[in-house]
């Protein structure tokens, strides 16, 4: 428990210096997000992905294990909602909370921390794979009643990761190394997005504060289900898909993290109960730092 809070006490302390830093000199945080998005996180992909040791077989197994674990959560959920009478917005708002964790500004650095370079190379597969194969989901449960399916097809085709990760994989494959010139500059940006990554979610959480509802039986089962329920699941996963290793750590690690702040810039978009969304996000975030620590102690 000692060394899970060693690994946790980084995060605090820069996610502490975001929150405080919006607090005393409001930022607008588009700014940090769109060149986190655009440019540093890029960078960290395409770093990543051309230098990795990760197996094709290994990638393969990170998303299976991240489409089982979505498809787990997505049955869980909806049964939920059944059982306790929720509309088709009250479910759809409970989808957006659940399905989708914050690994890229939270789960990086925390793998980062606990298990080195090895750790974000297999947290950076996981993002990638989930930005391709869930935006849509996403978007698509903020904007169930307003946005056709196209507009979110059409999201993930915006995103610079993807490109990024399929011009790193062309070096791979024709095995051409990548220019040394090149290639530091765009590891230096890559790194820069952990801490940016950090600052960015200090400072969302500050904003998110004054939007919390006071509906506690509503947001104490999202979290519930994101925190709990979502890293208990991961364990016999791991073990069916055959995981081990350093994957096996940081799957189940991931699956744990708190709800993805993206989240709730969705249902501010499109009016999808966001006060509720926001007070999730915030709460599953401030909650993590307990559940984390147990989930820490249990895979290392």
């Amino acid at each position: 428990m000692h060394l899970a809070a060693q690994v946790l006490a980084p995060v605090l302390f820069i996610l502490a210096l975001g929150f405080l830093l919006e607090r005393t000199r409001p930022i607008e945080p588009r700014t940090l997000s769109q060149v986190s998005i655009y440019v540093l996180t890029p960078c960290l992909v395409f770093y990543t992905v051309a230098t990795t040791r990760i197996t094709t077989q290994e990638f393969l197994k990170i998303g299976a294990f991240l489409v089982a674990l979505t498809a787990c959560l997505w049955v869980i959920t909806k049964a939920v909602a059944r059982a306790r009478g929720y509309s088709v917005s009250r479910e759809s708002v409970l989808m957006l909370c659940t399905l989708f964790m914050n690994a890229g500004n939270y789960g990086i650095p925390v793998a980062l921390y606990a298990f080195g370079e090895g750790g974000v190379d297999r947290a950076v597969v996981w993002v990638l794979l989930q930005n391709v194969l869930f935006t849509s989901l996403a978007v698509f449960y903020a904007a169930r009643d307003t946005l056709g399916s196209r507009g979110a097809f059409n999201t993930v085709f915006k995103m610079p990761q993807v490109y990024t990760a399929l011009a790193a994989w062309a070096f791979r494959l024709l095995d051409v190394p990548v220019p040394p010139g090149m290639l530091e500059p765009i590891r230096a940006l890559g790194l820069a997005m952990i801490p940016i990554a950090q600052l960015l979610l200090g400072v969302q959480l500050s904003q998110t504060v004054s939007t919390i509802t006071s509906d506690t039986r509503r947001i104490g089962l999202a979290c519930l289900l994101r925190l709990v329920v979502s890293p208990l699941l991961a364990f016999p996963l791991a073990y069916v898909l055959g995981i081990h290793g350093l994957t096996r750590q940081v799957v189940i690690l991931l699956s744990g993290m708190p709800t993805a702040v993206n989240t709730s810039i969705l249902a501010i978009e499109f009016n999808a109960e966001p006060r509720y969304v926001c007070a999730v996000v915030f709460i599953s975030t401030m909650l993590s730092f307990l559940t984390l620590m147990v989930l820490l102690t249990l895979v290392k």
